[in-house]
């Protein structure tokens, strides 16, 4: 059945491969990005699949730009079935090396934008809910990330906003079962294209030689360079676009997914070894340190 969606974060990365794969398959996709003119990547993989979707500029940071987007959808469409919030991305560094306002900004779009987001569309997607025969076919999927489920050092500020994420999804979760909406959580590990590294950032105090974690900050660089390079745990971004299609697919979910062979991994030994043996894996291969 064809449904109406709408996806954040879609200039690039997961959004845009999201996109392009639900719009293939026959949904009315309404792409959001915070600047229209980065639009380019997205008309490609549509030309690519022979395809079109709606593309509308949503920053989700401004309260104002997601109420014209909602205004816009209700006026064309009368309902949302899918939210997809996928708006996101992580900046490196240690928390020294971090400023507040580097932290307060990751948390602005990765938490906040979710919670903003999120707020203004639920009065539309629960009257959608409502108006359906299908229970919990009006669905939010929070893209979240396997350091939503285990922190790595280095990336603190992006873990925090990961976990303060998934918090706020589970109790979503039970707050909205009455009403027919059903929330998911997915959790991607380690991808690459060069459109999600674009969505990268760096604290800037971090490529300081007096910084303290200097040393540790180039490790992890090359750490995750060389990850990258021999592809091992890395997977294909096209899976999560295919994952969330799943979840639409659906009538009823898991609360959590993770995505990836690596995120799966990393949580399944956080959750059965003790901590203490955990440590000493990650301090190891992240931080060359033996304990």
């Amino acid at each position: 059945m064809r449904k109406i969606v709408l996806i954040t974060g879609c200039s690039s990365g997961f959004g845009m491969l999201s996109a392009a794969r639900l719009s293939s398959s026959g949904h009315t996709v309404y792409a959001s990005m915070r600047d229209l003119a980065k639009n380019n990547n997205l008309k490609l993989e549509l030309k690519r699949r022979n395809t079109n979707c709606h593309m509308i500029e949503l920053d989700v940071c401004d309260d104002v730009s997601i109420q014209n987007t909602i205004n816009t959808i209700t006026e064309q469409e009368g309902k949302l079935d899918i939210l997809i919030n996928n708006a996101g991305y992580g900046i490196g560094g240690f928390f020294e090396d971090l400023s507040e306002k580097e932290v307060r900004d990751q948390f602005e779009t990765n938490f906040f934008g979710v919670q903003k987001v999120t707020r203004i569309a639920l009065p539309l997607m629960r009257k959608t809910a409502i108006q359906s025969k299908d229970m919990f076919s009006t669905k939010i999927i929070n893209v979240s990330s396997a350091q939503g489920r285990s922190a790595l050092p280095g990336l603190g500020a992006y873990g925090s906003s990961k976990f303060a994420l998934e918090g706020f999804s589970e109790s979503l979760f039970f707050e909205l079962q009455p009403f027919g909406v059903e929330v998911v959580l997915l959790e991607p590990g380690t991808y690459s294209t060069k459109a999600i590294d674009e969505n990268s950032k760096e604290a800037h105090a971090g490529s300081n030689l007096q910084s303290p974690y200097f040393e540790y900050t180039n490790r992890l660089k090359n750490l995750h360079s060389k990850i990258l390079d021999t592809r091992r745990g890395v997977g294909d971004p096209e899976d999560v676009a295919v994952i969330i299609e799943k979840i639409i697919k659906r009538k009823k979910n898991k609360l959590r997914y993770l995505a990836g062979s690596q995120a799966k991994i990393r949580v399944w030994l956080r959750s059965v070894l003790p901590f203490h043996w955990f440590s000493k894996i990650i301090l190891k291969l992240a931080m060359g340190i033996a304990k």
